[in-house]
């Protein structure tokens, strides 16, 4: 059976544009792992799909059953790589493209959509 995701499209609240999406996904990667150890981070099943530092947004992917527990991930974050660092999720969503449409200026981003395995 395929197992079934959800996407929280995510606001990003920084002084700064210089987070590189390497950058971001190492910083959350730790956070949760601090938060939940390796096993609950690959229960979540974590993914940044999509990441764009000009609109400050990011869709990210988990485990339909695992959403509760990303979102109390993203609210402890304060900062990654010591820029300070606010995250909080603009909706929650079924599919890429309906999460797209929760946060302007995503709508039309056809840049690198990244998808992990299935």
């Amino acid at each position: 059976m395929r197992p079934r995701h959800r996407y929280l499209a995510v606001r990003l609240v920084a002084a700064t544009n210089s987070l590189s999406e390497e950058a971001f996904r190492d910083g959350l990667w730790q956070q949760l792992q601090q938060l939940y150890g390796e096993l609950g981070v690959s229960r979540i099943g974590f993914w940044i799909v999509i990441y764009d530092a000009a609109s400050r947004a990011s869709i990210i992917r988990c485990q339909h059953d695992q959403v509760r527990a990303l979102r109390a991930a993203l609210a402890a974050v304060t900062g990654i790589r010591g820029v300070p660092l606010l995250l909080y999720v603009v909706g929650l969503s079924g599919t890429i493209s309906k999460a797209k449409t929760l946060i302007p200026g995503l709508e039309s981003y056809k840049g690198r959509s990244r998808r992990g395995p299935r």
